[in-house]
């Protein structure tokens, strides 16, 4: 899942105190990690980007990913249904099994993508997802359509355990990775630096070279 990133529609959560053209920055920044990682990936997966914004096409997306990546329009007025519309797309497709991740975690390992789509291999019909640090989650796995198992409203604190909650319900299995950061208002960026800023193997990152280039922690301890 993926947006176009344009100023003042996409990491809003950042500003302030980060400028809208600074926020749309970083989270190209973020995607085109996220891309670099994905082409290195050794998974026997086809790799989509479910994509919303302003435009047409995703043509500002399409040069962050490898060639063989495919796009998908997010469809649906809120974010719950948009993912909902995305994996019975998928389904309909004819794939078995699909893994959704999230663009506010350029650091995610790639191998929590196999943890998750073995888990679903493993565990037929069931649920596999990733809890993030604020109470939602950076990525949910499916092997069917998801049938009312977002809540509506996903902006809250509650969002990962009302799934749970809604799977449980179902009847269906959930396996859970583990916690992990996603980068959506200034104390996680200040986290995600702690972690990150003073690492000399993670300077190629284009995360980490437009936080430092535009000295974005200058600006959040403003």
């Amino acid at each position: 899942m993926a947006r176009l990133p344009t100023p003042g529609l996409c990491k809003t959560r950042l500003c302030p105190p980060l400028s809208e053209q600074q926020a749309a920055g970083l989270y190209r920044a973020f995607v085109t990690d996220i891309g670099r990682e994905l082409a290195q990936w050794s998974g026997a997966a086809d790799v989509w980007v479910a994509w919303a914004g302003d435009a047409d096409e995703p043509d500002e997306l399409r040069g962050l990913f490898d060639e063989s990546t495919r796009f998908l329009r997010q469809q649906g007025e809120s974010l719950a249904q948009r993912m909902s519309a995305v994996f019975a797309e998928l389904f309909e497709r004819g794939y078995r099994r699909v893994v959704m991740r999230n663009s506010d975690s350029p650091h995610l390992p790639l191998s929590f993508l196999d943890q998750a789509f073995a888990a679903l291999e493993s565990m037929p019909g069931g649920v596999t997802l990733g809890p993030d640090l604020d109470g939602g989650y950076y990525l949910v796995g499916l092997d069917r359509p998801a049938a009312g198992l977002f809540p509506e409203k996903m902006s809250t604190g509650s969002v990962f355990q009302q799934t749970l909650a809604a799977a449980h319900e179902q009847r269906r299995g959930v396996a859970e990775l583990p916690a992990f950061l996603d980068v959506d208002d200034a104390d996680d960026l200040c986290t995600f630096w702690l972690e990150f800023g003073g690492r000399a193997d993670v300077r190629h990152w284009a995360t980490w070279q437009f936080i430092e280039k535009h000295r974005l922690l200058d600006a959040l301890g403003e």
